[in-house]
């Protein structure tokens, strides 16, 4: 019977032992990043009989406690703690699973910009959809990809999209003279004297030379927003302002006189629909560098007759607000050109190579399209002349739908482009929906992707890398994947850790209790031998 005894008493030694190593692995992990607490699982032995007193114990399972840890600030981008059950999403670099999943949030940039773990290990994410996303409204793709921080921002975009969110003053005089002739003095890209030809707006240079009389044309309202061509290059874009009058439908549109030069408004009609008329004129400049001035260095495509180069006087909108002081529409008249000299006689034509009326203002909607060409984007103003076969074009749709006129004063709420030039990463800020937002040198702010998130029905079933990493099992169920504050994968804390949870004085105790578990076993197979040795004495 001692013998049975003593292998009773040894299995106690072998789980006692045993239940001291996870204790010991949890001791030494007390600081470990993300790491998770185990604790070891013991049961009796087989018995074989009611009437026997059992076989010993044994360590049935070493099970993880998934419960939180301390989570603390570190105030350092990348890092990212998880407030829930979920864990974070890596790409197994070994290739021997698909992913691999951690709670740990101590993450890097590698050298090609991509977001890995520490172990190099690139986290997977859901990449922003540029083609779907506007700027106040994100679209991710739905297949989990790595995230790189500088995809986005590794060439640069040109301008194709402006709005506007502008009140022009409703009490505002009419400050354009329909009978003024054209204003010398516009210095321009070719550096020449400019006179208008073959258009219907011939006088509108006296737009663009403010230092006059209020009525030749001083603007009413002006901004300027920088936008950008294909090569990341920066242009201004000059948007000037100018009050007509209230009129009415039947005499609202401008004639153009090419004997006299000279503009005018349509004869009174009977119609009785009453709007204002605005008048929003663009210039395109670059700056040149030599003589410290904007210079026009943009211009449409219209050649003149006489082969000289022609340069654009600037693209001209009409916004006919109601009385409500909300916008009707937007209307453009014929494509204007500016000559370099007041002998050439450019003559424009529009894409379908129609001949251009210059006595028609064309309803365009509310969302207009200008084009420019910028003949020579690597020296700005210093070469725009001609329409050179390498020349970048800048097609921008323009959205004047938050306009409004009220009486009181010009509210500027705010003008937008989304072009933008090559920018370095500058820093990383991710929300609690794991949106990771990049800065660049450039000042955009981008949402690059979103994290995945994963789950699992049984996490202690998860295969152990080490690492504080887990792999996928047939016994852990298959994963779950999704996002962040949705289906319990918990929320993302930006700039912050989870701690171990291991519970260090708890820790301590149990180690008591092991090493008293452990002592009584090793008296057993003592008091074992001492009456084994009685035996043999009798």
């Amino acid at each position: 019977m001692g013998v049975a005894y003593d292998l009773t008493a040894v299995s106690g030694l072998n789980a006692a032992s045993q239940g001291l190593g996870v204790i010991s692995n949890n001791l030494a992990n007390a600081q470990t990043m993300g790491y998770k607490s185990s604790r070891a699982e013991f049961s009796d032995m087989f018995y074989g009989a009611q009437s026997t007193p059992g076989n010993g114990v044994r360590v049935d399972s070493i099970t993880q406690d998934f419960t939180n840890g301390t989570i603390t600030d570190t105030g350092r981008d990348l890092d990212m703690a998880i407030d829930g059950d979920g864990f974070f999403i890596l790409e197994d670099r070994t290739g021997k699973y698909e992913n691999v999943y951690t709670r740990n949030g101590s993450f890097k940039l590698d050298k090609d910009g991509y977001v890995t773990s520490q172990e190099g290990n690139k986290v997977q994410g859901y990449l922003l959809n540029p083609a779907l996303s506007t700027e106040r409204n994100p679209v991710f793709e739905t297949t989990l990809s790595s995230i790189d921080l500088d995809e986005l921002n590794k060439t640069p975009k040109s301008t194709d999209e402006m709005n506007y969110d502008i009140n022009v003053d409703g009490e505002e005089n009419n400050n354009v003279d329909a009978t003024q002739t054209p204003i010398a003095g516009i210095e321009n890209s070719v550096g020449g004297d400019t006179a208008l030809a073959g258009s219907a707006l011939s006088n509108i240079e006296k737009l663009v030379a403010p230092e006059t009389e209020v009525y030749g044309g001083y603007p009413d309202f002006s901004t300027n927003k920088i936008v950008y061509d294909t090569l990341g290059g920066e242009h201004r874009l000059t948007t000037n302002f100018y009050k007509r009058d209230v009129v009415t439908e039947a005499n609202s549109d401008l004639t153009y006189d090419p004997l006299t030069d000279t503009y005018t408004q349509g004869a009174a009609g009977t119609g009785n629909t009453k709007y204002t008329s605005w008048l929003a004129q663009y210039t395109m400049e670059d700056y040149d560098d030599a003589t410290g001035q904007w210079v026009t260095s943009g211009h449409r495509e219209a050649v003149p007759a006489d082969g000289t180069a022609s340069a654009d006087a600037g693209i001209i909108y009409e916004l006919r607000f109601d009385t409500n002081g909300n916008l009707i529409d937007t209307r453009e008249p014929t494509v204007a050109a500016l000559a370099t000299g007041a002998n050439s006689t450019p003559t424009g034509q529009d894409t379908a190579n129609n001949p251009l009326d210059p006595a028609t203002w064309t309803p365009t909607g509310n969302q207009p399209n200008m084009e420019w060409v910028v003949d020579s984007p690597i020296t700005g103003a210093n070469d725009p002349l001609g329409n050179p076969a390498d020349a970048l074009g800048v097609s921008i749709d323009v959205d004047f739908t938050k306009m409004t006129q009220f009486a009181g004063s010009y509210n500027l709420r705010g003008v937008t482009q989304n072009g933008y030039a090559i920018g370095d990463l500058v820093g990383v800020y991710t929300g609690k929906d794991g949106v990771i937002e990049a800065r660049y040198s450039n000042g955009r702010s981008v949402p690059v992707a979103q994290l995945g998130m994963a789950n699992f029905n049984d996490k202690n079933a998860l295969e152990k890398l080490g690492g504080q990493s887990y792999a996928e099992s047939f016994a852990s169920g298959a994963v779950q994947i999704g996002t962040s504050e949705r289906n319990g994968y918990g929320s993302i804390n930006a700039g912050a850790l989870e701690y171990s949870n291991v519970d260090t004085a708890g820790e301590l105790v149990h180690m008591i209790q092991t090493q008293r578990t452990y002592q009584a076993s090793a008296q057993v197979i003592q008091t074992s031998q001492t009456l084994t040795q009685t035996i043999l004495q009798l």
